[in-house]
């Protein structure tokens, strides 16, 4: 059975946090209702904060927030966004090492100042990466769904679309490709309600 964590705690003394042992396949949720990020990210700097309910980016360039729980080999991911900015350029990050930029695949949304969307493997320029010419709405929330069923392809479903999906001959998992994090480069943006759901 997996271990669930409920993130939506106030107060500072109750936050969980994440032993070194703890298992891959960790179902955890949160709504940033607490107004602090604590132990459950880990926090290298940037403008990453809670407001409003809501964890917000002033636009870090690349300087991820990185959840130390760590996935399970197949996962749903599922969030909220929204940009303020004409450029949208909204990133999330996923079976990366939990500490640097481009340790696992890049999924972004109306990156490229709203050009395009891609999901790519190591390196956001990949020759190999997928990408779809799109534009997206400032100030719009989108609801991301990002997931891993069969061990190899990565889907990314946008308002319940399937936006892209990257099918990889030698997938990232292990010890050093196990977490998520939000991401971003200059834009503004809002993210709220994570939920993280291990799968079969």
């Amino acid at each position: 059975m997996p271990i669930v964590v409920a993130a939506a705690i106030v107060g500072t003394s109750c936050l969980p946090t994440f032993p070194r042992e703890t298992p891959p396949g960790v179902a955890f949720a949160d709504d940033f209702s607490s107004s602090m990020l604590g132990e459950r990210y880990n926090v290298q700097g940037g403008s990453w904060r809670v407001a409003d309910g809501a964890l917000v980016t002033l636009g870090d360039k690349n300087l991820p927030l990185w959840l130390r729980a760590p996935l399970a080999r197949n996962v749903r991911v599922e969030f909220t966004s929204k940009s303020a900015s004409s450029a949208v350029d909204m990133k999330v990050e996923i079976f990366g090492d939990g500490i640097r930029h481009e340790s696992g695949y890049i999924v972004i949304v109306g990156g490229w100042n709203n050009t395009l969307s891609t999901i790519a493997r190591l390196d956001e320029h990949e020759e190999k990466r997928v990408a779809k010419r799109t534009r997206f709405e400032a100030n719009r929330v989108y609801r991301w769904r990002v997931e891993r069923t069969d061990g190899h392809t990565l889907k990314l479903f946008l308002d319940d679309e399937l936006l892209a999906a990257y099918d990889d001959g030698a997938p990232l998992y292990g010890p050093r490709n196990n977490r998520f994090a939000f991401s971003g480069w200059e834009s503004e943006v809002t993210f709220d309600d994570l939920r993280i759901t291990p799968l079969p």
